[in-house]
């Protein structure tokens, strides 16, 4: 299984460790989520921003990469093009 992270708070006028703990977990904005897979070292990362941060267990089917979570994100087109004359 793996943790699903989101950046609920920002780390403005936080101190340099804690904004260093957040770029080794790949989080760089608020409300960025990112996966990682069970383990010690990831859950003591967790535990030192636990403040900032929103933690869900989830399964490794749930896991979506960048792509897949910008892709969920991006609203339709709002027309479709059925024939072209080009």
């Amino acid at each position: 299984t793996h943790f699903r992270i989101t950046l609920r708070r920002s780390a403005i006028s936080l101190p340099s460790n804690i904004k260093g703990t957040l770029a080794a977990l790949g989080i760089h904005r608020r409300l960025q989520t990112v996966y990682h897979r069970h383990s010690p070292d990831i859950a003591g990362k967790i535990l030192a921003v636990k403040e900032l941060v929103s933690v869900q267990n989830v399964p490794a089917s749930a896991v979506r990469t960048k792509l897949e979570q910008r892709l969920e994100r991006k609203a339709s087109r709002g027309y479709v093009v059925t024939g072209s004359k080009l």
